[in-house]
């Protein structure tokens, strides 16, 4: 999953939201030299990553868009479903989506100085785009995969893969539907291990 859906299953634990958000900048065993609840955040980042690569629905929706993405479909895969799940919000979420944001801003915003470097320079343009808006509408979608492409010198055919995407809508969208309350489920039980 991307940025969505990770922010959403740490909601409401503010550290657990910076630890999550953070996932992906903190590698090896580095997670340790964080707070409790960052730490926490970090190894439920990687508990829903393993989850997703895994899950008999993703794989069925990566397999869709490899010949677009090639090995890069698994994180392909995370930004169509954070689309999918702004459009299913309301049938994944009881809060709505504008407090949900607001609270994201406002959380990370606070904690920003304990952010990994990169990402402490990436943040402040990442909330003035509002970035998790962007996840709502197909031109925002289209951009976000523009912007993915880009980082890999045009290893991905964004253009090519977002028609497809569109024009094939209905089957991810069964995809996520089948996934998603999994995932919600596997967060529950990371959530009370500890």
């Amino acid at each position: 999953m991307n940025h969505t859906a990770h922010c959403l299953l740490s909601y409401p634990d503010e550290a657990l939201l910076l630890g999550n958000f953070i996932g992906d900048y903190v590698k090896g065993s580095a997670w340790k030299r964080y707070p409790l609840g960052v730490q926490r955040g970090i190894l439920l980042h990687r508990a829903i990553d393993s989850f997703t690569d895994h899950h008999p629905a993703t794989r069925a929706s990566i397999a869709r868009v490899r010949e677009f993405a090639g090995r890069y479909a698994p994180p392909v895969v995370d930004i169509l479903y954070d689309h999918l799940l702004c459009l299913q919000w309301d049938a994944c979420c009881q809060v709505e989506f504008d407090v949900f944001a607001n609270w994201v801003y406002a959380s990370l915003d606070a904690r920003s100085g304990e952010m990994p470097a990169e990402l402490q320079a990436r943040w402040p343009h990442m909330r003035e785009g509002r970035f998790l808006q962007g996840y709502q509408t197909r031109e925002g979608l289209e951009w976000v995969l523009g912007q993915f492409s880009r980082r890999l010198n045009g290893a991905v055919d964004a253009g090519a893969l977002a028609t497809h995407f569109f024009a094939g809508i209905a089957d991810f969208a069964s995809d996520f539907s089948a996934f998603f309350p999994d995932l919600q489920q596997r967060v529950l039980v990371f959530l009370k291990e500890d």
